[in-house]
């Protein structure tokens, strides 16, 4: 998820930010907290893979400060490790593929500017975009056949667009980390409440379209050379990156059930917004080039389209669920981005640290996250956010490629 677009109207926010602040724990500490989680649960050390060739300047930097996180470090061996304990094969090789070497699939599909152009064409004609939407939007750049430059890695990706969740080096990895191992728990607390503890939702299914439906934010949301993404552009509604998501799913022959599932992130298939995921089904086969009647996703119904998969599976529920840390996190980013600003304002030296405040932002929150200095300024007051924000930056060393 990106931005708060309503669609937690039916959800018990309160109950919510309990259960988040059992599991967000280990993240509130900052780097040292995800170490100890991590070696508490014996996750041996992943190496970060290497990218699959040259960067641009912009996905370059921010590879550079991820790879000297220690926090982005311990966190990709954790998502690695929930990766691996996916049971099913041809599921799990999907999954640690588009995390070890992400790439567009869906867009090697349409390798010329004509096909890609008549892919817009498409959308605009079901109305899921505006007639006159870039195309770098559905392919973005990294994605061209003649690309000097590939995408970059997982682990270097931020987690939302500028200023909202998780935007910083590493975010994408944090923020799917924390995703599957709420899906995971909202399985098994489903499991031991309504099925006599029976393992009924399948913890391989919801950890998977955790780590799979936000994984296209390697492509959308490319770095500039100042520190700023690339815009992402809304196709049905939703962040491109959702149906982007749901595209790479069938394109990697993902079951019908299972892109539905996926594609319930940012709404259950519920409450009367069962329409919005038919929708997110139908533009994710336009992008991928399938019928989505044909592949199973949909259903005709007088002139309008339903979800063939009826009824939904209780993994797209949870799905659902397990994608609202966005409740405290868009919150915790928009008020340590502000704090953040004034200080880059006002302390003139910190530019000998990096040559933007984007990239300053950056290089604080790849190493500590907006929700650890929440979490500080709210038991400790603004005297203790400052405090730990001047340790953190003396840690810093000036930004290079």
């Amino acid at each position: 998820m990106c931005v708060d677009d309503g669609r937690a109207g039916f959800f018990n926010r309160p109950a919510f930010l309990g259960l988040l602040a059992g599991v967000a724990a280990p993240f509130a500490a900052g780097a040292g907290g995800v170490e100890a989680a991590a070696a508490a649960e014996r996750i041996p050390h992943v190496p970060l893979p290497e990218p699959r060739g040259p960067l641009s300047r912009g996905n370059a930097i921010a590879a550079s400060l991820a790879r000297g996180s220690t926090l982005v470090n311990a966190t990709y061996s954790r998502v690695e490790a929930l990766a691996a304990a996916i049971e099913d094969r041809g599921v799990r090789a999907n999954v640690l593929d588009l995390l070890r070497t992400p790439r567009a699939l869906y867009a090697e599909r349409h390798p010329t500017p004509a096909s890609r152009t008549s892919v817009r064409d498409a959308l605009a004609q079901a109305g899921f975009v505006g007639a006159d939407a870039p195309v770098r939007g559905i392919f973005p750049p990294g994605t061209e056949p003649e690309a000097t430059t590939s995408v970059q890695p997982f682990w270097s990706a931020p987690g939302s667009s500028d200023g909202s969740h998780h935007a910083y080096p590493g975010g994408l990895a944090v923020h799917e980390s924390f995703n599957a191992s709420m899906a995971r728990a909202f399985a098994s607390t489903y499991d031991d409440h309504y099925f006599g503890g029976r393992p009924t939702v399948s913890s391989d299914t919801v950890i998977a379209a955790a780590l799979y439906h936000d994984i296209m934010k390697t492509v959308v949301f490319g770095w500039n050379e100042n520190g700023t993404l690339f815009d992402e552009l809304p196709i049905a509604g939703t962040g491109a990156h959702h149906v982007l998501s749901g595209a790479e799913a069938i394109v990697r022959a993902e079951t019908p059930r299972f892109v539905t599932t996926l594609l319930s992130a940012h709404a259950a298939p519920s409450l009367g917004d069962e329409a919005k995921v038919a929708d997110w089904c139908r533009a994710a086969a336009i992008v991928a080039g399938v019928d989505p009647v044909e592949y199973g996703l949909v259903r005709r119904d007088g002139a309008s389209y339903v979800l063939a998969v009826d009824p939904v599976p209780l993994e797209a529920f949870v799905n659902h669920l397990s994608d609202h840390d966005y409740v405290v996190s868009v919150h915790a980013m928009h008020v340590v981005s502000a704090r953040l600003q004034q200080r880059w304002s006002r302390v003139r030296s910190l530019r000998t640290l990096a040559p933007t405040f984007a990239w300053y932002r950056a290089m604080v929150l790849t190493r500590t996250t907006a929700l650890a200095l929440y979490d500080t300024l709210a038991r400790r007051g603004p005297d203790g956010f400052d405090g730990a924000l001047l340790r953190s930056e003396m840690q810093l060393t000036p930004l290079r490629a």
